[in-house]
C-alpha cells in the first residue's frame, strides 16, 4: 500500500452496532489508514446494517446501492445483522460490494493487514483479494474481540460483555444473525473495565442484546457490575437494555449505587398479559410496573425508557389500551414506539390476525404523543438540580453557542461556559428548562464548572 486508505463508516442500528463500528475504526486507525473527511470519497465504506424492522432493512439498501453506484472505484463493505440473513440480496446491489455477515463481523478488523499486503487499489479488485484472503486464513477474532483503543464517534466508552439471544420471541429476528446468548469472560470484562478508565475515559456503557443474560462461569450481571465497581474508582457505569426477567433485588442494587447511572432501558414491548403471551414473553406485565417502582424508590428520580410495538397480530383495542395504561403509570421519561414490523422466520410472520398498518400507525402515534408528554414532565423536574454531565461536541441554538453534553440520567444538555469544555470533559451541571427559538424545542440548559 503505497499511501493510507481512507474509510468511512455508516451505522445503523443497535449500540452493539455502535460499538462494533468503533471497534472496526480502531482498527484501521491503528495500522495508518484515516477517516475520510466530510464531502470526500473513502477507499472503503463499511455499512454496518440492522434488520429490527423492515424500515432498517430499506434503509441499508438505499445506502448501500448509493454508496456502491456512486462510488464504483471504492471497496463497499456490507455486514451487521441484515448482511447475516440477506447476503445474496445484498451482493447483487453493486459489483464491488462484499458482504460480511454478523457472525464473521470480526474478522474486517484483519482487513488493514491483509489490504497492507496488495497492490490492489479500486473496489473490485479490492474485493477479489479480500475474498482470497479470507478464504485463505482461518478466522481468528471473536465476538469479543470488538475492543476499541480509540473511540471516533463517541465520548463515552462502551464494552460488549454479551452478545446473542435464547427467547427467539415471535417477533424478533436477532436470534437468528446473532445466534444463542453468549458472554464474555468475566475477568476479561473486568480488566477492560479497568483499562478504559486508565485511558482516561469519564463513563464506561455495558452493552448487549440482554445484558441481563450475562453469565460467566457462574457470575452474572451483578457480580460483574459489583467487582467492576470494586476495581475502579470514579468512572460511572451506565446499563443498556436491560430484560424484565432479573430477579428484582437487582434492580433494587442497580439504582442503589451511585457510580451507576440513574437511566434504565427496559424492553417492555406491550403491556397486556395476551399480547406478551402471544410474543412469547415469559412475564406479566405486572412486572414492569414492580420494576419502575423498586428503581424509583431510590430517590434519585431515574430516568426509565422502554420499547413499545403496536399492532402485532391479534392486538386488540384494549390490550393498546392496557400498553398505553402501563406507560403512563410507570411514568417513562422516554418510550420508543415501534409500529409492528413483519419479519421472515419469525413465528409472527405467519400469524393471522394481522393489525391493518393504519390502526398500528395510530396508535404509535397516540402512544408517542403520551411519551412527549412524560418526557416534557421529566425535564421539567430537573429544573434546579445538579448533574454531572459529560461533553460531546459544540453547537449553536438560539443562535448562541453551548456546549452539548449527556448528564448521567440521560438528558442532552445545553451548556453555557466561559471556558472552553473539550470533548469528554465532566462538568459539575446545574440545569434549567426553557423553550429555544426559532422552533420553540424543550431544552435542558445548564452551567457548568468543569471537574479535575
Amino acid at each position: 500500500m503505497d499511501r493510507p486508505f481512507s474509510i468511512s463508516i455508516y451505522t445503523l442500528g443497535c449500540r452493539l452496532n455502535q460499538v462494533e463500528s468503533e471497534a472496526v475504526s480502531s482498527a484501521f486507525l491503528k495500522a495508518g489508514f484515516s477517516l475520510a473527511e466530510a464531502g470526500s470519497v473513502p477507499d472503503i465504506f463499511v455499512i454496518n446494517t440492522c434488520t429490527v424492522t423492515s424500515k432498517s432493512e430499506q434503509k441499508a439498501r438505499r445506502v448501500i446501492r448509493k454508496a456502491s453506484s456512486e462510488n464504483p472505484d471504492s471497496l463497499v463493505v456490507v455486514t451487521g445483522c441484515y448482511a447475516q440473513l440477506n447476503g445474496p440480496d445484498i451482493e447483487k446491489l453493486g459489483s464491488n460490494i462484499l458482504v460480511i455477515g454478523q457472525a464473521e463481523k470480526s474478522r474486517i478488523m484483519e482487513f488493514p493487514a491483509y489490504i497492507q499486503e496488495t497492490d490492489a487499489k479500486c473496489g473490485a479488485s479490492l474485493k477479489e483479494y479480500l475474498q482470497f484472503r479470507l478464504g485463505k486464513s482461518p478466522m481468528t477474532t471473536t465476538k469479543f474481540d470488538f475492543l476499541p483503543d480509540i473511540f471516533s464517534f463517541h465520548t463515552r466508552a462502551s464494552l460488549k460483555v454479551q452478545d446473542g439471544c435464547n427467547n427467539f420471541c415471535a417477533y424478533c429476528r436477532i436470534p437468528f444473525a446473532r445466534g444463542r446468548s453468549e458472554s464474555m469472560d468475566f475477568d476479561r470484562a473486568v480488566e477492560t473495565a479497568v483499562a478504559i478508565e486508565k485511558n482516561g475515559y469519564k463513563e464506561l456503557v455495558l452493552t448487549g442484546v440482554n445484558i441481563t443474560a450475562y453469565e460467566s462461569g457462574g457470575r452474572r450481571l451483578r457480580q460483574l457490575i459489583e467487582t467492576i465497581l470494586e476495581r475502579t474508582s470514579d468512572i460511572r457505569i451506565r446499563l443498556s437494555s436491560l430484560g424484565p426477567y432479573d430477579d428484582l433485588d437487582n434492580f433494587a442494587f442497580f439504582t442503589s449505587q451511585p457510580r451507576i447511572c440513574p437511566h434504565f432501558h427496559l424492553s417492555v414491548q406491550s403491556g397486556s398479559d395476551n399480547v406478551l403471551s402471544a410474543m412469547g414473553r415469559k412475564y406479566p406485565a405486572s412486572r414492569l410496573k414492580e420494576i419502575t417502582d423498586i428503581l424509583k424508590a431510590s430517590g434519585r428520580d431515574p430516568f426509565i425508557s422502554g420499547d413499545v410495538i403496536t399492532g402485532f397480530p391479534g392486538e386488540r383495542d384494549q390490550d393498546f389500551e392496557d400498553s398505553y395504561n402501563l406507560v403512563r403509570d410507570c411514568g417513562f421519561a422516554m418510550c420508543h414506539v415501534f409500529p409492528y414490523s413483519p419479519r421472515p422466520e419469525t413465528r409472527a410472520y405467519r400469524m393471522k390476525d394481522r393489525v391493518p398498518e393504519r390502526i398500528s400507525r395510530q396508535r404509535a402515534e397516540r402512544l408517542g404523543n403520551l411519551a412527549e408528554e412524560l418526557y416534557l414532565t421529566y425535564i421539567a423536574r430537573q429544573k434546579g438540580r445538579h448533574e454531572q454531565v459529560i461533553i460531546e461536541e459544540e453547537v449553536v441554538a438560539g443562535g448562541k453557542k453551548y456546549y452539548a453534553g449527556l448528564s448521567s440520567n440521560y438528558l442532552k444538555v445545553l451548556i453555557e461556559s466561559r471556558t472552553e469544555l473539550k470533548p469528554g470533559t465532566l462538568c459539575d451541571v446545574w440545569l434549567s428548562y426553557q423553550l429555544l427559538p426559532p422552533d420553540g424545542a424543550a431544552t435542558v440548559l445548564g452551567s457548568a464548572h468543569p471537574l479535575d
